[in-house]
């Protein structure tokens, strides 16, 4: 069978509807499967009602409506559903969109699928301008722990995202071919990008134009921070990469970009405010002032003295206003790796979920200050970082 399209979604109302009317006007996309992740506010049902007109609409195309199979798990459920669902029902290649999204064209869809066709890829990631304070967590996180400890895909711009396409081949591994099952949650992305580079599978990233999706507060994304930060730990740990990490020079990572890109729909991202600074800031100072033992806590990740001096002194608002401008890539990145490290160590323990998020709370509050000026700018921080992180990783690689 051809190509289907999965969009996993969890009380996102009616947009998934959006999303999948502009897939099945493309020219590749024959088939739709709607995975819902247990929502509690009457998504499922708002579905289930619209089903029989989109299949009236469109009586030449495949169109279900799934529930996750275990209830209580997040996006990582929904795909693992409907991966396992796409390859029951024979599709050779599998398409991904998240159900919030606004912006989507039908081009999106012809472009990840030719990633797979025309240049040979198993799989073809979306990536997207964003705005300067979007993304933090790709941004400081998970790019920068690729670039450390998987220097294959160190080139990869945007290793979280829901937009992507993969061969049934690569799905297949995925899900039965791992010593471990992939996460039920928002660490799912970080295992597919990890396992696929890893794997040696050819991957393109395919330049989509932009991305307008709800926006989040720094506390609203808590939980995908952990979730992420956590993914990648284990990700690290299971594939030996915190004894040595290989001098991997050849990079299995293809940019794409099309000579007649898609359409930017709604408003420029590229100068989207996004966040409320001052908001996050004064959520954030009230959120440290309510950490317990954070020196401790820091102490027993290994941080260096003088970092734990700084992330500290970075709590006070005075201090933060004086001082931020040291926590930058030179003193993020070796912060970031101790955290990593350190938690591994310390087997995972949850107990140490609030000071990472402060930590990454205050990396992102500085780099907004300091960095994100313009989306040029961001950008180029963005790449800067991720780009000190694997000269900094020099000290953990050996030669294969």
């Amino acid at each position: 069978m051809p190509t289907v399209l999965i969009i996993p979604e969890r009380n996102e109302g009616r947009t998934p509807l959006f999303v999948a009317e502009q897939a099945l006007r493309s020219q590749v996309v024959k088939g739709v499967c709607f995975v819902d992740g247990w929502s509690t506010d009457g998504t499922y049902t708002e579905l289930a009602r619209a089903l029989p007109d989109l299949r009236l609409k469109y009586p030449n195309r495949r169109i279900e409506l799934l529930q996750s199979y275990l209830r209580g798990t997040g996006k990582g459920g929904a795909m693992v559903t409907g991966m396992e669902w796409a390859l029951g029902a024979g599709y050779r290649r599998i398409l991904f969109l998240d159900g919030d999204i606004r912006s989507v064209t039908p081009r999106w869809c012809e472009l990840l699928y030719e990633g797979l066709v025309k240049h040979g890829a198993a799989m073809a990631r979306g990536y997207f301008d964003r705005s300067p304070l979007d993304a933090q967590i790709t941004r400081h996180v998970t790019r920068p722990l690729m670039s450390l400890y998987f220097p294959e895909g160190r080139n990869i711009h945007q290793p979280l995202g829901g937009e992507l396409a993969m061969t049934d081949e690569l799905v297949h591994f995925l899900l039965h071919g791992q010593t471990i099952d992939p996460p039920h949650h928002w660490g799912i992305d970080t295992f597919i990008t990890v396992n696929t580079v890893v794997e040696g599978f050819p991957v393109v990233e395919v330049y989509l134009t932009q991305k307008t999706h709800k926006s989040k507060s720094l506390t609203e994304l808590r939980q995908m921070l952990v979730e992420c930060f956590d993914e990648m730990c284990r990700q690290i740990d299971l594939h030996g990469r915190l004894a040595a990490v290989p001098d991997v020079r050849a990079m299995t990572v293809k940019d794409v970009k099309p000579e007649e890109p898609p359409e930017r729909v709604g408003e420029d991202v590229r100068t989207l405010k996004y966040v409320d600074l001052s908001e996050q800031e004064e959520r954030f100072f009230t959120f440290v002032r309510g950490l317990r033992e954070p020196e401790t806590r820091l102490e027993e990740l290994g941080v260096e003295p003088e970092l734990r001096k700084l992330v500290l002194s970075l709590f006070d608002p005075a201090e933060f206003q004086r001082r931020s401008r040291e926590l930058n890539p030179e003193t993020w990145v070796p912060l970031l790796d101790r955290l990593a490290r350190g938690y591994i160590q310390r087997n995972y323990d949850v107990v140490y979920h609030d000071v990472i998020f402060a930590c990454w709370q205050l990396r992102v509050l500085a780099f907004a200050h300091h960095e994100a000026g313009s989306f040029e700018q961001a950008e180029e921080a963005t790449e800067r970082q991720a780009q000190y992180a694997y000269e900094y990783g020099a000290r953990y690689r050996r030669a294969p």
